[in-house]
């Protein structure tokens, strides 16, 4: 359903809706007290049955092993691959469909800033063009199943530390071009039906009371006809949040516990604020209209599934597709003399704590076993976890390998396990999540980057007994790698979920050729442009707070390092495969549209593989203090050995565009645009130019009608949707 037809129709519904049943749409009832983590209540007058929010970007939470325990989004990410991101979308608003969820509380479409930050493995990485996508196509496959998809933390929610105490103090520029604008494909490429804001001030103002950022930008220069919904209880005033634009106070209560249900900043108190003239007839009017028309727009007004979140949904579909997205996410990052796949061992050491079955506790706040995924609301219930020594023992008993474990991260101890093996396998992590759990020493975000358990030390013990050792990494980005001229391979696993050790053993023995790349830049900490701070804890919502000032404004990641000159350990868009491929034939042509830019890859190895061309841009150079390049095109695709494909991409005129502070618009410069191909963003061996002088006379910068398009490879067979070609093309103007 359009968003015209549901208006219409919500209008219709709304129309004899008492002020008392307007706020009740608008205020969360049961403060997290009840089966939903949010819920609204019915109007049985009506026939409405109200609304169940439920979290998360990981799968159903709370759902008492009864859903799937998906990979990390930043795993998803990671196999650049816009398939696999709708499937697993798709997937996922199925699960939450079946239990009658009406609002998924996903996708995460924050910006990673800093490694350190705890919440980085929710979303997708360093990249605001990649972000975006990556949330265009999780936001159609959940919505494509009736469910309402939640993109969040609008905005600038970027650390957890303090994060409802401090204020993001984001340049204008930035604050548009890197932060806000996943948002802006969401909401115009995937129609998103809600939005969740976020706990932290921008700029001076917390977000749910930003009227600029939630009224004045989101909705009226965006564009966005859903609602927004508070961040679990972040709302504490009843008049200047709802004036500013927030349509509904989740989980409604003043504070956490059962004494606040029923006891709200908002409820009966917004009656009051309207009567006193503080807030408008009309701001309600329009909160609950937003509500309503959401979901008719998701089709959830006329019939819709009773409440059930212990539905059982653990498929062998969905076991296959969380196992298929875990192995194409995993990035090798090295492979000295070919060490990997797996051939001709007979004895192997599989050596680490990080190797076995995964202790379970609530919001997975204890790292006891293999990691699978982080702390906190994005987490889920396991049913269970195939931990990487059960995986590689059951693979090894049929190919007669012996198998030595020692499931400790004692050095003295692996070293003698690992001595007399052919191949030592040693298995490090590192774990991050939400601000309200500390899990050892880390209150979310880490307090370091360094493996935990002493990991290091573990791998140089088995490195010095066994030259050929390989180390797999369970974390949720970045970790220091001391010992990386010390082993043979290098395999990060990132969170892949319950289906882990399968995900491992089909890479490990080369069942899977590994395609995943990295979404986002390694580095060793100190050379990053920002950081998160470990200020002592200040009151939520208090006048004191925290300033995170982002003073690289536009160069985050991979922009930072171009600028500085600063070669990573490992760049953005980093990932080895078992064959090798080779890019040619360059080629762009400037359109009314954007750019379409053309180039061949060709396999020159020996097995079949999964390419994934990146294409970047240079800004012409009237546009000043910019990045060198940046990230705008991708495709992915399998290539037999000696097989040559072509690809073309489109790269839009929104993603030609740099926000202009003056105009306040996106602007598209004329001049020379510069694209680079190759494999990633520290490999980039083709580049040609291309112009727009001679389709635009002046030669002024125009504002234009920014046109979106939220699939930008053009006719290649792995497009997540082909049949949506000329829906890409509709135009979007800001004023």
């Amino acid at each position: 359903m359009t968003w015209e037809e549901a208006d219409a129709k919500a209008r219709e519904w709304v129309a004899d809706l008492t002020n008392e049943e307007k706020i009740a749409l608008t205020t969360g009832r049961e403060n997290m007290q009840g089966v939903c983590v949010g819920s609204i209540d019915p109007i049985e007058r009506k026939g409405f049955k109200g609304i169940c929010l439920q979290d998360g970007p990981a799968g159903v939470r709370f759902g008492n092993g009864s859903a799937t325990s998906w990979q990390a989004a930043i795993n998803t990410a990671a196999t650049f691959d816009r398939t696999l991101l709708r499937k697993v979308g798709e997937a996922q608003g199925n699960e939450f469909y079946q239990r009658g969820i009406n609002a998924a509380l996903s996708p995460a479409l924050n910006i990673q800033r800093a490694p350190a930050a705890g919440r980085i493995w929710e979303g997708f990485g360093e990249d605001p063009y990649y972000v975006g996508q990556c949330g265009v196509e999780v936001v159609k496959g959940i919505q494509s199943q009736g469910v309402i998809a939640t993109p969040k933390h609008f905005v600038g929610n970027d650390q957890e530390m303090n994060r409802g105490s401090s204020s993001s103090n984001i340049p204008e520029q930035a604050l548009w071009e890197v932060y806000i604008n996943p948002f802006i494909r969401v909401v115009n490429d995937a129609s998103a039906d809600s939005i969740m804001s976020s706990y932290n001030a921008i700029n001076g103002t917390y977000s749910v009371q930003n009227k600029r950022i939630l009224n004045d930008y989101l909705k009226e220069k965006i564009g966005f006809q859903g609602f927004i919904m508070s961040d679990w209880w972040s709302v504490f005033d009843g008049d200047n949040s709802f004036a500013s634009g927030l349509d509904m106070n989740m989980p409604g209560g003043k504070y956490w516990g059962p004494d606040y249900i029923g006891d709200s900043f908002w409820g009966p108190h917004i009656q009051e604020n309207i009567d006193a003239g503080i807030l408008t007839q009309e701001r309600l009017d329009d909160a609950s209209l937003r509500i309503i028309r959401s979901l008719f727009k998701a089709g959830q007004m006329e019939s819709y599934p009773e409440v059930n979140l212990t539905v059982d949904t653990l498929t062998e579909e969905n076991k296959a597709l969380n196992r298929k997205v875990a192995a194409d996410s995993h990035v090798l990052l090295k492979n000295a003399d070919a060490i990997l796949p797996i051939k001709g061992a007979k004895k192997i050491a599989v050596i680490g704590k990080d190797a076995l079955p995964t202790n379970f506790c609530t919001d997975n706040q204890c790292v006891d076993g293999t990691v699978a995924l982080g702390w906190g609301s994005g987490t889920t219930d396991f049913r269970y976890v195939i931990d990487p020594l059960s995986a590689i023992s059951k693979r090894a008993e049929q190919e007669n390998i012996e198998i030595v474990g020692y499931g400790q991260d004692d050095a003295e101890g692996g070293a003698e396990a690992a001595k007399d093996a052919d191949l030592a396998i040693v298995f490090v992590q590192a774990s991050s999540g939400e601000e309200y759990i500390t899990v050892e020493g880390s209150r979310g975000d880490r307090v370091d980057l360094d493996v935990w358990h002493h990991g290091n030390e573990l791998i140089d013990a088995v490195a010095s007994v066994n030259e050929n050792t390989i180390v797999v990494i369970h974390a949720p980005g970045p970790v220091n790698v001391p010992f990386l001229d010390k082993v043979k391979g290098v395999v990060f696993a990132g969170m892949p979920g319950q289906e882990t050790g399968n995900a491992l053993v089909d890479v490990l023995f080369g069942d899977v050729n590994p395609s995943g790349h990295l979404p986002y830049t390694w580095a060793p900490r100190e050379d990053y442009p920002t950081d998160v701070k470990y200020d002592p804890k200040l009151t939520k919502g208090g006048e004191e707070k925290v300033q995170y000032d982002y003073d690289e404004g536009l160069f985050v990641g991979y922009r930072w390092f171009d600028k500085q000159g600063i070669k990573p350990t490992f760049p953005f868009g980093f990932g080895l495969s078992y064959t090798s491929f080779e890019f040619s034939n360059l080629s762009a042509e400037m359109k009314e549209d954007g750019i379409y830019a053309t180039v061949s890859v060709t396999n020159t190895g020996d097995v079949a593989g999964a390419a994934v061309p990146m294409f970047f841009v240079s800004f012409p150079e009237s546009v000043k203090d910019y990045p060198v390049r940046l990230f705008k095109g991708f495709d992915k695709f399998t290539l037999q050995p000696g097989e040559t494909k072509e690809t073309t991409v489109l790269i839009d005129n929104h993603e030609l565009s740099y926000f202009d502070v003056d105009e306040m618009e996106f602007v598209k410069p004329s001049g020379e645009f510069t694209i680079f191909a190759g494999a990633n963003a520290g490999d980039l061996p083709l580049k040609v130019t291309v112009s727009d002088e001679e389709e635009i006379s002046s030669d002024d910068e125009d504002i234009i009608d920014i046109e979106f398009s939220d699939d930008e490879t053009v006719g290649v067979e792995d497009s997540a949707d082909e049949e949506e070609t000329q829906q890409r093309k509709r135009a979007y103007k800001y004023y």
